[in-house]
């Protein structure tokens, strides 16, 4: 029996997994200043909303809809654990021993203010996340993994 099944990963993110995302960024943008009060530009107002999954979590997400997914479905494999992207850059800044303050700049061309799947699909298969963004945080800030 063959079947197809299309996913759709929304913010994934993880330890090692290259500077072109929105938490990689802030993580090096944070680590870049010397100072323990960091002017931090980002892209909008900061009140742009999003969701994230765990590398770790993704690779369950994968092999749930891998196992248990219909033939021909579509899977957005995230969370519905939504956050501000200036809560998670003072977030990643605790974590980091700095206080955040936030400079508003230009949204990126094409950039949505809220970008959050529906993970009603997969969570109809069983799928749950298992590693909080904080936690996640921590693994990456740690440079450790759980896999």
């Amino acid at each position: 029996f063959k079947k197809m099944i299309i996913f759709r990963p929304h913010n994934v993110y993880g330890y090692d997994m290259g500077n072109e995302h929105v938490i990689p960024e802030l993580i090096k943008k944070i680590k870049k200043s010397n100072s323990k009060n960091i002017n931090l530009k980002i892209h909008g107002t900061g009140n742009e909303i999003r969701t994230f999954i765990h590398i770790q979590d993704f690779v369950d997400a994968f092999g749930c809809i891998f196992k248990k997914g219909k033939h021909l479905d579509i899977y957005n494999i995230g969370t519905q654990k939504k956050i501000k992207i200036k809560d998670l850059a003072k977030l990643i800044g605790k974590k980091l021993n700095r206080k955040i303050l936030i400079k508003k700049n230009e949204k990126i061309v094409g950039g949505t203010s809220i970008r959050c799947p529906n993970t009603k699909k997969i969570n109809n298969l069983g799928f749950r996340a298992k590693i909080s963004l904080s936690k996640g945080l921590d693994l990456i800030l740690s440079k450790k993994t759980i896999i």
